[in-house]
């Protein structure tokens, strides 16, 4: 508040009434995506892409050479950066977690640790929430929450978007 005030002094000493500046602010968009892609840094993409391919049988949506796009839903996705080329550099320390909500958490938890996946937690119901889900890493150490939102009433409407067509 302090900052605007020398502006909105200023602008009346200018003769511009502030209804008009208003008036020049644009509204807000509406939706703000058609879907949404995270992106994750790689030291080693081939990696990477081997796990996301052959072990979560996700396609290749978008080959931009240093980053690699694949669709894990109808609009949403998850993106593998080269990290020599990309915005970010990989790190040790990984403060993400990408989640992925299937409806068959304990056949891809049968899969994953048949495929020798590393987990971070056994599957199981959650505790404190209306969850049922376990956490692996990917080969960069990237935790991936593989989950369903069980039949709850905090999850009603989640459920209810999880399933409606587009």
């Amino acid at each position: 508040m302090r900052q605007l005030i020398p502006f909105i002094l200023a602008t009346l000493l200018a003769g511009i009434p502030l209804t008009l500046l208003q008036a020049q602010t644009p509204a807000r968009p509406g939706t703000l995506a058609q879907g949404s892609i995270t992106w994750l840094y790689y030291k080693d993409i081939p990696s990477a892409m081997r796990f996301y391919q052959d072990t979560l049988g996700l396609t290749l949506t978008v080959d931009q050479g240093w980053a690699k796009v694949y669709q894990t839903s109808p609009t949403s996705f998850i993106g593998l950066v080269d990290e020599s080329r990309g915005m970010h550099r990989a790190s040790e320390t990984k403060p993400v977690a990408v989640a992925f909500v299937t409806q068959d958490v304990d056949a891809w938890y049968a899969w994953l640790t048949s495929r020798g996946v590393r987990m971070r937690s056994p599957l199981a119901d959650s505790k404190s929430l209306p969850i049922r889900g376990f956490t692996a890493y990917d080969p960069e150490g990237y935790t991936l929450e593989f989950e369903t939102f069980r039949d709850d009433p905090q999850n009603t409407r989640i459920r209810g978007l999880l399933t409606s067509p587009r």
